[in-house]
């Protein structure tokens, strides 16, 4: 009896040892990274933004925009203490229920129809959205190392621009079809992804503690550098998304429906992006991103000169698949930026970057239109495609001539 005893143990040890660092199931990588189906979720309601502005009128243009990034606040104030609610909730429920909050919260504008009530359920969305963010990525560099960590992080961004797609084709149809109240039961979707997640998703090991160290911390700068440069980045992209719906109304270039079908087809130009990046990694090494950055300049400013509708397609669905090739890019070099122990701690400071330049966006967008004392939403496109190839340019020669630096 005790060697049958034994046997069976030896067996429970067996399945047990499936959580092994990275020998998990495809079904496992799956519902870990249908998580980032729901993350790129907030904006993909951005073409209702001219239906926003008839529906609450009393409201400049740029509060009206903030509707759509408004999740981004709440998730920089989340990303702050999604640790601390990871370490007492454990990170598998702290995941779940951001999903559940993500889900009930975002489809309370399907009934709202006062600005603030819209404006409050969209931050309570982002609570959701914040206590997964971090997690979504950093249990991938938990569960997962070397080649197929950064494989996995790769498709982790195209999951994101596949939410973003399939969200924003159904938030676009419902649109044009029922009116812009209805275009919020896209978030519908995070009720099956926390399913997944409960049954194929294991609880991690619990990270080695850092050590203590008996000098003060300091501020890294590489962190503090990579941080800034994603949240300018944001800036440039997320202004493309929710002025363009504006842009190709206000030039006449087609319809708002015609811009939900760009809104909705260029995260598939994103996915693209994050199944290549391995590829282009492997290709230009250090010199990926500040290349990416040129492309981005350029696609940017394709759109900003555009008097035809394609043509404004065609730099939209550019800049959205070199998004993902750069945000991949960041958040991987935080892996070799972070001091020992504090993975998720710095992915969460990248995550509050980019978060930042989100919210941000229409703001700064608004000052660039003040000091430009212009209303026209084109302007927004040369702005950010200059600004894009100066910072390209300044990483060519760092990366040439200082010998990374910065850039690395």
């Amino acid at each position: 009896m005790a060697k049958r005893s034994n046997g069976v143990e030896k067996i429970k040890r067996f399945r047990l040892s499936d959580l092994v660092r990275g020998t998990y199931s495809p079904m496992m990588r799956f519902s870990l990274l249908s998580v980032s189906l729901v993350l790129a979720s907030a904006l993909s309601v951005s073409a209702a933004v001219p239906q926003w502005q008839k529906a609450f009128p009393g409201h400049s243009y740029s509060a009206i925009e903030i509707i759509a990034t408004m999740p981004s606040l709440a998730v920089i104030i989340m990303l702050l203490l999604s640790n601390w609610v990871a370490k007492y909730m454990k990170p598998k429920r702290t995941v779940i229920v951001g999903l559940l909050i993500s889900g009930v919260f975002g489809m309370i504008p399907l009934i709202a129809t006062n600005y603030y009530v819209v404006l409050i359920s969209r931050f309570c969305f982002g609570i959701g959205l914040g206590l997964i963010n971090g997690l979504a990525v950093s249990l991938i560099g938990t569960f997962f190392e070397g080649k197929l960590k950064d494989r996995l992080m790769g498709y982790r961004s195209g999951f994101e621009m596949l939410g973003n797609a399939i969200c924003a084709y159904i938030a676009g149809a419902l649109l044009v079809d029922y009116g812009w109240h209805s275009s919020f039961l896209v978030y519908a979707i995070a009720f099956p992804v926390a399913i997944l997640f409960y049954y194929f998703v294991p609880e991690p090991k619990e990270e080695p503690k850092m050590e203590v160290s008996k000098r003060a911390p300091r501020l890294n700068p590489d962190v503090v550098f990579w941080t800034m440069l994603l949240a300018a980045y944001q800036i440039t992209y997320v202004g493309a998304t929710v002025r363009l719906s504006s842009f190709i109304e206000h030039a006449h270039l087609g319809t708002i429906a015609q811009s939900a079908m760009i809104i909705s087809i260029a995260p598939f130009f994103g996915l693209m992006g994050g199944i290549v990046f391995g590829n282009a990694l492997t290709a230009f090494r250090k010199f990926m991103l500040p290349l990416a950055l040129l492309a981005t300049g350029i696609s940017q400013i394709i759109v900003g000169l555009a008097h035809g509708f394609f043509t404004a397609a065609l730099g939209m669905f550019l800049i959205t698949m070199l998004d993902t090739m750069v945000v991949t890019y960041i958040l991987n070099v935080a892996a070799d930026i972070a001091p020992k122990g504090t993975l998720n701690v710095t992915t969460s400071i990248l995550l509050i970057g980019s978060n930042i330049g989100i919210f941000l966006a229409p703001v700064v967008l608004g000052g660039i239109n003040q000091v430009f004392s212009s209303d026209s939403p084109r302007l927004s496109f040369w702005v950010s495609g200059i600004a894009l190839l100066v910072m390209g340019g300044v990483g060519i020669y760092d990366l040439l001539f200082i010998r990374h630096k910065l850039f690395r």
